[in-house]
């Protein structure tokens, strides 16, 4: 496998905080609204954030089975039946991240130049997910967002029907949740409510055709603490690129996630026991991986898997109690399945997640098209045939 992310030499990573209590320079996005920083509820998020940031930096550093961090998943099967591991902290690009989020930590007065309620926010439509949300958190109630209960209202189908699930169920789906017993910080919503209830929320599949399943368009949002649409928006710091885009994923039961591939590398940490003990599952391979039929022609290939013999040994369970922390590499193709669950109780996959390198490149998540569907109520499965062609992008 070539590897796109470089890596610095062993031990490289005790540089990274030699360095965090000098002064630092933070440059801003250029959208940054500062007329509501001074209001108690903005006050609240900020702090909110920080403590979510710390959570995120523990995450990628507490020893784990690696001197620095958490030994990841990077492969569910690498071709030879073989889950696949590696030492994120001694990529790069973590490190990067790592680096930033701990100048944030050590500086937050002069990091919070950069930080922004979104109450006035107009580069993308952001959603509180319900209006009861916004009569029991204060910092919800004073963004006064649109909700996504409104939003899937106006849709129709299986789309409205998830989303509208998602909506109204939302606080049951995001407080069943716990951390790894490895950490000390809480970041779920039991411990930040305030964040999880008030952070601006993204649809971001509703529209998007391209996703397939009409059940998992709906049932599918994430929001952004840190990043270039997040509550945080760095550009940089002391003249360093900042590429950290940190938030968390909701993904509903009974969704499948098709396989899909982006240039920007990916780190997710699962919340959410599953109640069956193996509905929460995923998939992730490399694109060169003997798994594929391939097409030198034109650069595709051809995801097909069997749904008897080859899914049970490509998808793994995901889970605060099972596999802790995954990492996808540029273009590793992924995707996440999640069934309906051994109780009663609505729920989802909930989970911390982060890009690294979010001013890079494109950011565009690229679908693999269904070539041979397998029936069923959905229009992808995890067994039906795909077709992905990777985008030529520079690295």
């Amino acid at each position: 496998m070539n590897k796109y992310v470089k890596r610095y030499a062993v031990g490289a990573h005790l540089l990274l905080f030699s360095s965090l209590s000098a002064a630092a320079n933070f440059v801003c996005d250029d959208n940054i609204d500062t007329s509501t920083r001074a209001a108690k509820q903005s006050q609240v998020l900020w702090q909110q954030t920080l403590s979510y940031l710390e959570g995120v930096k523990e995450i990628l550093t507490k020893n784990q089975g690696c001197e620095v961090g958490p030994l990841a998943i990077t492969e569910t099967n690498n071709g030879s039946d073989n889950i696949a591991r590696d030492c994120t902290a001694d990529y790069h690009d973590i490190q990067k991240v790592i680096k930033h989020v701990s100048l944030v930590l050590a500086h937050p007065e002069a990091a919070k130049a950069c930080f922004d309620s979104q109450k006035n926010y107009d580069a993308l439509d952001l959603y509180t997910a319900n209006e009861q949300i916004k009569t029991t958190s204060k910092v919800a109630g004073w963004l006064d967002r649109p909700t996504l209960t409104e939003f899937y209202n106006k849709k129709t189908g299986d789309l409205k029907e998830a989303g509208l699930t998602l909506a109204n169920e939302f606080w049951p789906i995001v407080t069943n949740s716990q951390m790894p017993d490895y950490l000390s910080a809480d970041i779920t919503a039991n411990a930040l409510p305030e964040l999880w209830a008030a952070v601006g929320w993204l649809p971001f599949y509703a529209d998007a055709e391209k996703a397939h399943n009409a059940r998992f368009r709906g049932g599918y949002t994430y929001a952004e603490v840190m990043g270039p649409w997040g509550l945080l928006r760095i550009k940089s710091i002391d003249g360093e690129t900042v590429g950290a885009e940190i938030g968390m994923t909701i993904q509903l039961q009974d969704t499948f996630y098709p396989y899909h591939y982006h240039h920007p590398q990916e780190f997710y940490l699962p919340l959410t026991a599953p109640s069956c003990g193996t509905e929460n599952r995923f998939f992730a391979a490399h694109t060169d991986s003997a798994l594929f039929e391939h097409n030198h022609e034109d650069n595709s290939f051809i995801v097909d898997a069997h749904e008897d013999t080859d899914l049970p040994s490509w998808f793994i369970q995901k889970s605060p109690n099972g596999n802790n922390f995954t990492y996808f590499e540029r273009n590793t193709i992924h995707a996440f399945e999640v069934a309906k669950g051994c109780s009663d109780v609505v729920s989802g996959m909930v989970s911390v997640w982060g890009r690294t390198t979010a001013r890079d490149n494109v950011q565009t998540t690229e679908i693999c098209e269904v070539i041979d569907q397998q029936g069923g109520e959905r229009t992808a499965e995890a067994h039906s045939r795909y077709r992905c062609t990777p985008s030529k992008w520079e690295y």
